[in-house]
C-alpha cells in the first residue's frame, strides 16, 4: 500500500493504474465475493487515493483563485473559522494521508485565544485535537495513530447526460433529402478461395479477382419534431419552467428518433428501423437464462466477422438480468456486487436501456460496422413570437432531420428472451 504521507499526485495516479490492472486480473467470482478481505482492501486503498486526488484538486482551485487565507492569528488577523479550518497546515495534514473529518466546534466565538475542536477519524478510531490562535500543531507521522481519510469528503461529480441509440453509431453529414447508398449481400459466401478471396500467391501467378455483391439502397431524410405554445409572461419570468422546457422537448425527440432507428416501418414518413430490415439475424432463448441467449448472439455477429459493440434491452428486461440471484451465491447476483462494480455489461459489452425497444427480446449488434446516421439538421429549438404576438404566446419548436443507413444488416440479431 502506498504510503501517502509521502506520495505526490503522480505517485497516487500510478497507484491507481496498478489497482485497476489488478482489478481486471481478478476473476469474475472473486470481483463478486463480497468476503474477499483482499478485495475489500482494495476497495480501501482506492477509496483513500481517490479522496487524497480529490482533496489536493480542491488545493489547486483554492490557491488559483486566491481564496486562501494568509498566516496569521485567527483574531486580530482577523480569519474566519473557514479561513482557518483551510490554512496550509490543516490542508496539509489531510491531504497527507493523516486524518478525515468528521465535524467541527468552535468555543469563544469572536474573542482572542478561541479555539477550534476537530473530530478526526479513521477506520472507527476517533481523537480530539484543539488549538487556539496560533493554528495547528505540528502533526507527524506518530500523531493520533497516523489516522487515514476514511469515505468521500466532496460530492460525487454529477451524471453525464443520458446517451441515446445514435450515440452508438457512426455519423455523417448530408445536403440531401434522400441518401443513396450501399449495402454488402452474403460478405462471407465470397471469402472461399473458389468465389475469388484472397489466397496465396505463387511467382508470377494470376491474383483472385475478389467477387462482391451490393444492393443499391436509399435513406430517405425524415423529420422528427414536436412543439410547445408558453405564454410570453411564463417564457419570460419563469427561467425554471424554461430550463424543464429545454431538456424536455429535446427529450422528446431523441425518444423518437430511438423509436424510428429500432422499429420504423420505413413507410414514409417513418424511416426503416433495423428490426424490420431484411437479412437480420435471428436468436431463440435459453429458457430462464439471459446471459446464455446473449451469449449465443453474440457468436452469430462474430461469426460473419462482426465484433458486437453494444446490447440493446428493455429497461425492464436488462434489470431483471442484472439483478438475477446467483445460484448458491449467499446473496450475490449473477452480474456482481451492485456497490462496487463499474456500470453493468453483459459480456464486457454495454447495455443501452431504452424504453423504445419492446420488451421481450433483446438487439445484438456490431453498430461500428453496421449502421450509420445521415444527419441534414441535428436536434435543434427555435423559438418563434411574432405569430402569436396578439396572444401573448410563444411558439417552440424542437426537431431534427436525419436518416438511417443499414450497411450489413447481418451484423444485427434479433434476440429473444423468452
Amino acid at each position: 500500500m502506498l504510503k501517502l504521507s509521502d506520495a505526490s499526485v503522480e505517485d497516487v495516479e500510478t497507484r491507481l493504474k496498478e489497482l485497476k490492472q489488478d482489478f481486471i486480473d481478478l476473476s469474475e467470482g472473486r470481483r463478486s465475493d463480497v468476503d474477499d478481505n483482499a478485495l475489500k482492501e482494495m476497495i480501501r486503498e482506492v477509496d483513500s487515493l481517490d479522496t487524497f486526488l480529490t482533496l489536493s484538486a480542491a488545493v489547486e482551485r483554492r490557491e488559483q483563485a486566491k481564496l486562501a487565507a494568509t498566516a496569521g492569528a485567527l483574531t486580530s488577523g482577523m480569519r474566519s473559522i473557514g479561513e482557518a479550518f483551510t490554512t496550509p497546515e490543516m490542508v496539509d495534514f489531510i491531504v497527507k494521508g493523516r486524518g478525515g473529518i468528521d465535524g467541527f466546534r468552535t468555543d469563544h466565538e469572536g474573542q482572542e485565544g478561541k479555539k477550534l475542536s476537530l473530530w478526526l477519524r479513521s477506520a472507527g478510531v476517533r481523537a480530539v485535537t484543539e488549538w487556539s490562535a496560533g493554528g495547528p500543531p505540528n502533526f507527524d507521522a506518530t500523531d493520533s495513530g497516523g489516522l487515514l481519510p476514511v469515505g468521500q469528503p466532496i460530492p460525487p461529480v454529477p451524471r453525464q447526460a443520458k446517451l441515446y441509440l445514435r450515440d452508438l453509431m457512426p455519423s455523417m453529414t448530408t445536403t440531401l433529402a434522400t441518401v443513396p447508398y450501399v449495402r454488402e449481400l452474403n460478405p462471407t459466401a465470397y471469402e472461399s478461395v473458389a468465389s475469388g478471396g484472397a489466397t496465396t500467391v505463387a511467382e508470377g501467378s494470376t491474383k483472385p479477382n475478389a467477387q462482391l455483391s451490393f444492393s443499391s439502397q436509399q435513406a430517405p431524410v425524415a423529420t422528427v419534431a414536436t412543439t410547445l405554445t408558453l405564454s410570453k409572461q411564463l417564457f419570460e419570468d419563469a427561467p425554471a419552467v424554461v430550463q424543464y422546457v429545454n431538456q424536455r422537448l429535446p427529450y422528446l425527440v431523441k425518444f423518437r428518433e430511438d423509436a424510428e432507428l429500432l422499429n420504423g416501418s420505413g413507410t414514409w414518413p417513418d424511416i426503416q428501423g433495423i428490426l424490420n430490415v431484411s437479412g437480420i439475424q435471428s436468436q431463440s432463448a435459453t429458457s430462464g437464462e439471459y446471459a446464455i441467449t446473449l451469449g449465443n448472439a453474440f457468436a452469430k455477429v462474430e461469426n460473419v466477422d462482426g465484433q458486437v459493440t453494444a446490447v440493446v434491452m428493455n429497461p425492464t428486461d436488462a434489470w431483471a438480468m442484472f439483478t438475477k440471484r446467483a445460484a448458491g451465491g449467499s446473496g450475490t447476483f449473477d452480474a456482481g456486487t451492485p456497490f462496487s462494480m463499474p456500470a453493468p455489461t453483459v459480456w464486457g459489452e454495454p447495455v443501452y436501456r431504452t424504453r423504445a425497444k419492446p420488451s421481450g427480446s433483446a438487439l445484438v449488434a456490431d453498430f461500428t460496422r453496421g449502421s450509420m446516421i445521415a444527419d441534414r439538421e441535428q436536434v435543434n429549438t427555435q423559438v418563434y413570437r411574432e405569430r402569436y404576438a396578439e396572444q401573448n404566446l410563444v411558439l417552440l419548436i424542437t426537431e431534427e432531420r436525419f436518416g438511417a443507413l443499414w450497411l450489413r444488416p447481418d451484423l444485427f440479431v434479433s434476440t429473444a428472451l423468452s
